[in-house]
């Protein structure tokens, strides 16, 4: 990536006038030879869904960790095919306008759980995958950022200052309380009955070794009849899931969303760290659940897959040597941190694709596990539990697994949630479970985050 820097014409806090300046002169000096121009300016700190709402029907992006920097995007300048070529051609021919201290430009999106998962409805307009650079990006952390990108020849510089002065006032403003929804009720979803004799065929060929394990998955459809917008979803997902990673992707009339607790990978220069995350329970069972046999088990599988995943790109890996109990305010998970170094830079594209899915998602043999999924879960998973995240110029990035997720489209949600099984699974142990983690999200649409 081509950069400028430039020094702002201000001390201590940033003023909407000296970032205003500067983004103008960026826009009317910029280079005749510059394919596409991001100008970053400091901004006020604020939560990123402030951005959002300045102009809701242009939300684009939302990523928000627990302990990294948050983004919000409106607005898509460019869009690009999850490829690690591909994203590095386009970083090369863009031009940055910024400020020595700004945070290098990201691009943010996904893929689906599986080839294919996300080619009819409600998924149709997601697709196998993408990544996007809004049009303008908040990055917030102990300071703040927004950024103007376009890969047009020409822009009309009045309306882009327009728009900065209403982003500006926006991100001064606090989010006021966000209303509870009047009504919501499922329409459809997958019952006990069919669960169990889904649950019982899984083990049946676990018995006969053609599995080791399968994570099954069930939906229900909820009609949201007022009140459930997605930017007030995802401020109650915020209320309540706090140390979850708060996501939002949205795509032509549907909005993909939820906040999940899990790491698939992250990457910061050569240092790599993912996690497994399997083994579920309510609150008060968490010695049940550390001493059970099937659930030990299940959670070691995932954690041999990924070292195994990890372990040709890394020359140090290791990973805690007991897992630990996650407490979430639903439900507590089983949970085993890992970190490497890698040994040469590796993009995190390429790391996504080693590790998804893992058999905290899929199951093992992953092929086989994927097949059957395929072939008997009700809906297809479309983005459920696929990675979802951000890269930069570098190969850096973060990717989450897209648990505790659904989508939002045409006045109707989508909500998913899977449960690993094995040999000895009890069925409405399963289904108890699936439930469990269904409410995370439809207790924010019914307002009431159980």
């Amino acid at each position: 990536m081509r950069s400028h820097s430039a020094a702002f014409a201000f001390d201590g806090e940033p003023t909407r006038e000296a970032s205003r300046r500067f983004l103008e002169r960026a826009l009317r000096e910029r280079s005749p030879d510059a394919a596409s121009l991001i100008v970053t300016v400091p901004a006020p700190v604020a939560r990123p869904d402030a951005l959002l709402r300045a102009f809701p029907h242009e939300a684009s992006i939302l990523w928000d960790p627990p302990k990294t920097a948050a983004c919000a995007g409106l607005g898509v300048a460019k869009t690009l095919p999850p490829r690690a070529p591909q994203i590095g051609d386009f970083f090369d021919t863009a031009h940055h306008v910024a400020d020595a201290a700004s945070p290098a430009p990201r691009v943010f999106g996904g893929g689906s759980f599986a080839p294919g998962a996300a080619a009819e409805v409600p998924w149709e307009s997601f697709g196998d995958g993408f990544v996007v650079l809004p049009t303008w990006t908040y990055h917030v952390d102990q300071r703040a950022w927004l950024s103007f990108s376009t890969c047009e020849d020409w822009v009309a510089i009045d309306e882009v200052l327009d728009a900065f002065d209403t982003l500006w006032g926006s991100l001064e403003r606090p989010i006021g309380v966000i209303p509870s929804p009047v009504s919501a009720h499922r329409i459809a979803e997958v019952d006990r009955e069919t669960w169990s004799r889904q649950v019982n065929d899984i083990r049946e060929q676990i018995r006969s070794t053609e599995f080791e394990k399968v994570v099954a998955a069930r939906h229900c459809v909820v009609e949201l009849e007022t009140g459930a917008g997605s930017l007030d979803v995802l401020k109650r997902l915020e209320e309540r899931f706090p140390g979850c990673t708060r996501f939002a992707l949205w795509r032509a009339d549907a909005a993909f969303l939820g906040a999940t607790p899990e790491l698939l990978i992250s990457r910061r220069g050569n240092r790599v760290l993912s996690e497994a995350l399997a083994g579920s329970t309510a609150h008060g069972d968490a010695d049940r659940m550390m001493e059970s046999a099937k659930e030990r088990e299940e959670h070691q599988i995932v954690v041999r897959a990924i070292l195994k995943g990890l372990e040709p790109f890394c020359d140090s890996l290791r990973s805690d040597p007991e897992p630990s109990v996650r407490e979430l305010p639903n439900l507590l998970h089983m949970q085993t941190a890992i970190e490497g170094r890698l040994a040469e830079p590796t993009h995190i594209l390429s790391l996504v694709a080693a590790l998804h899915p893992t058999p905290a998602v899929g199951g093992v043999p992953t092929a086989e596990a994927i097949d059957w999924i395929g072939e008997h879960e009700a809906l297809a998973r479309g983005w459920y539990s696929a990675p979802v995240g951000w890269t930069d110029a570098k190969g850096d990035g973060e990717f989450v697994v897209a648990l505790r997720s659904g989508l939002l489209r045409d006045g109707k949600a989508w909500v998913y949630a899977g449960a690993g099984i094995m040999a000895d699974s009890d069925p409405d142990a399963e289904y108890a479970e699936t439930e469990l983690k269904m409410q995370a999200l439809l207790g924010a649409l019914h307002g009431d985050a159980r």
